[in-house]
């Protein structure tokens, strides 16, 4: 502090110049003091101390630079033209059937209709990645989605009827 006393006027004046706000450099003086005290002893020359403590300040308004022009204003009218990239809520409850239901399928055609379906391979792509022939990744592809159809075909029979048990619509 015997070092900092002398030079701290400036400073506060040197942090107020760089920030332009009274409390945003409040905030910079209490964060380079923070970082000075932290590291005081990688201070080699005690008469340098004071451009230290201002090359730190410095330092830090830069990362605070830097790192603002990452952030964005938030602005009301521009965040309804936004697209609603999430599920919609009625869909939800189907996913997880269909999911449920695609935890049922043999593992190859799991397999086969999560990389044909999801992600968007070609039959080709998961002829080399599953091994086989063609006709066999199509073949399974086309057992799968029949085998998909009964089971949630199944599951919606049977929830009517738990719903409904005398089957009156």
């Amino acid at each position: 502090m015997a070092l900092y006393r002398p030079c701290h006027d400036a400073f506060c004046r040197y942090c107020h110049g760089l920030s332009g706000d009274r409390e945003d450099a409040r905030d910079l003086v209490g964060d380079t003091v923070l970082v000075a005290l932290e590291n005081f002893e990688k201070l080699r020359k005690k008469e340098s101390f004071k451009a230290w403590l201002f090359g730190i300040a410095r330092r830090l308004m830069l990362h605070k630079y830097r790192r603002s022009k990452f952030k964005g204003q938030y602005q009301e009218e521009d965040a309804h033209l936004l697209p609603d990239t999430g599920v919609p809520p009625d869909l939800h409850p189907d996913i997880v059937e269909l999911y449920k239901s695609h935890g049922k399928l043999p593992l190859k055609q799991r397999e086969a209709i999560v990389l044909f379906e999801l992600s968007g391979f070609s039959l080709e792509e998961i002829k080399k990645i599953q091994g086989g022939s063609l006709s066999g990744v199509k073949s399974r592809l086309k057992r799968a989605r029949e085998q998909l159809r009964l089971i949630l075909s199944d599951s919606e029979s049977s929830v009517l009827t738990t719903k409904n048990p005398e089957g009156v619509i």
